[in-house]
């Protein structure tokens, strides 16, 4: 008997684009501007973390980034 594999939301991130990142920061009354630095970091390590890893929520990856920069 084979078990078939669940995808699950990890294996089906889709990197956001550059107005949805921009709209996001907005939304947390940080400059549009952070946002797109956020965004072009991102893009340039192909949406993985500074070790290597992949990113699968990039929301709480940019909520992190956020409170970096208030702290």
């Amino acid at each position: 008997m084979r078990l078939e594999k669940k995808e699950t939301s990890r294996s089906m991130f889709s990197a956001p684009g550059l107005e949805e990142v921009k709209c996001f920061f907005a939304s947390s009354d940080f400059p549009s501007q952070e946002g797109e630095v956020f965004y072009f970091y991102y893009q340039a390590l192909g949406w993985r973390t500074e070790s290597g890893s992949p990113i699968y929520d990039w929301k709480a990856l940019a909520s992190q980034w956020v409170w970096n920069l208030e702290n």
